[in-house]
């Protein structure tokens, strides 16, 4: 397996939110000319840091995850914001051993009539 593929599991695997992001859960990118009536989420990872241990290169590595939540009103924004952050803290999935929520920020697109939230996560993995 793979960071990436873990990730995507992890955010795939849980039905209500696939259900709350009714336009879809994206790799990076939203697709060009999304639907703004729908939810999104369009989400991100980095490597923050890795350790060596004795004679073991790469014991694990740490990543930050974004996730940016649009959504058509703050509403739908807070349930998924609030829904991630309960879904992540603390879960796993392959050789991702935790995940815990580090901070968010909030935006507005008056012209386009969307909410945003930015969530930013980090994870320990042992890949």
């Amino acid at each position: 397996m793979s960071y990436g593929k873990d990730i995507n599991t992890l955010f795939l695997a849980d039905a209500s939110l696939v259900a709350y992001c009714n336009g879809g859960i994206q790799y990076e990118n939203l697709p060009k000319e999304f639907d703004l009536t729908k939810s999104w989420i369009a989400y991100s990872f980095r490597k923050n840091d890795q350790t060596d241990c004795l004679s073991t290169k790469n014991a694990y590595t740490t990543y930050q995850i974004t996730a940016k939540i649009v959504a058509p009103d703050t509403n739908t924004m807070e349930i998924i914001s609030d829904h991630l952050v309960e879904y992540f803290n603390g879960n796993s999935q392959g050789e991702i051993v935790d995940i815990w929520f580090t901070s968010d920020d909030h935006q507005i697109d008056l012209e386009k009539r969307i909410y945003m939230n930015s969530l930013n996560f980090d994870s320990f993995y042992v890949g």
